[in-house]
């Protein structure tokens, strides 16, 4: 495995997922059969940023339910 493609291409397909996700989506469903170091990267990223974006909505998704939760609790007293 060529180190330096994956790591290039694992760049471009996170920044390209967080700033151009239609696009992404549209290379995705073309470059699906091929497979090289960078597309691989590029696969690799683009679903690292998905995961991170899912993260962060279930860190705020908590958040609320906690705030949701206390103010409950402040109003029963």
């Amino acid at each position: 495995m060529n180190e330096q493609q994956f790591i290039v291409g694992f760049n471009h397909g996170y920044l390209l997922t967080k700033h151009l996700p239609d696009l992404v989506d549209k290379l995705v469903k073309q470059l699906l059969a091929s497979t090289n170091d960078y597309l691989l990267g590029f696969f690799s990223g683009k679903e690292e940023y998905e995961l991170e974006v899912a993260r962060l909505e279930l860190n705020d998704l908590r958040r609320i339910r906690k705030d949701t939760n206390d103010k409950n609790l402040e109003q029963d007293l």
